[in-house]
């Protein structure tokens, strides 16, 4: 990999980590674009790249996060909701592997669509609170974003949509809730790689400094605007897009 497209895969990151489209499907459709093998040995690069957009977004939402950990209910929901993800990392691991295979790709982005167009039709907004019951089905919806082409938050905020709440409500509690969730990827999926050196020395430093800082710098920027979308609702052109780039990656990737 050059310094180049490392730059360019970590814009990629960027750009996509906040929008309702997928950032893990984007990353692999970028690097067949431009023919960089994609395998293990890339996988640290892509946690890096992450990062970068998980520090922009403990940055830009430093006060929510502050206030969510000094309301215990608040706390409590949020466990709630990341609780599914425990046995669907761990126990469905086979199905995970089997469902992350390139050919499965363009469907997946095609069903972030589906939920976002359905979501997009919802119109009535219930005022009654966070329930039990929302914060359960939510958690369930993000562990969906395990398989590659599953946007995380398109699910979750699709999944709050489609409960009731209203756009910035569920686009708050979905990205609070991504940063216990992709922390804790991190920290395993780390431990695993560095246990196989060769797979984190692969890459070079300058590469993984360039995905870091432009993902990072891109991600500041990124949620800044997804927010202001919510604000105004305007989430159907996410469903075309993803459509039309599912049925791209069947075109590119399938077989």
């Amino acid at each position: 990999m050059t310094l180049l497209q490392s730059m360019i895969l970590g814009i990629v990151q960027g750009l996509t980590e906040f929008f309702p489209v997928s950032s893990s499907a984007h990353l692999r459709m970028a690097k067949w674009l431009m023919g960089v093998p994609d395998g293990e040995h890339l996988l640290y690069f892509d946690l890096i790249c992450h990062g970068g957009t998980l520090l922009a977004l403990i940055l830009f939402m430093r006060k929510d996060i502050l206030a969510a950990l000094c309301d215990r209910k608040a706390i409590g929901f949020f466990a709630l909701a990341l609780f599914p993800l425990i046995p669907a990392y761990f126990l469905l691991k086979p199905l995970r592997i089997a469902a992350s295979d390139p050919a499965y790709l363009g469907y997946f982005l095609m069903l972030t669509a589906l939920l976002l167009f359905f979501a997009a039709r919802k119109t009535e907004v219930k005022d009654r609170g966070v329930k039990v019951k929302d914060v359960l089905c939510i958690g369930i919806m993000q562990t969906m974003a395990l398989l590659p082409g599953i946007s995380r938050s398109g699910s979750t905020i699709a999944a709050g949509r489609l409960l009731g709440w209203d756009w910035i409500a569920a686009a708050r509690f979905s990205f609070l809730l991504a940063i216990p969730a992709i922390l804790g990827g991190q920290v395993l999926e780390t431990v695993k790689l560095f246990r196989d050196h060769a797979a984190v020395s692969s890459v070079s430093f300058g590469c993984y400094a360039a995905g870091f800082c432009t993902s990072f710098t891109i991600g500041m920027a990124g949620v800044r605007f997804i927010f202001k979308i919510y604000e105004k609702g305007i989430v159907r052109p996410f469903a075309w897009y993803c459509l039309s780039a599912g049925i791209f990656a069947l075109w590119a990737l399938h077989g």
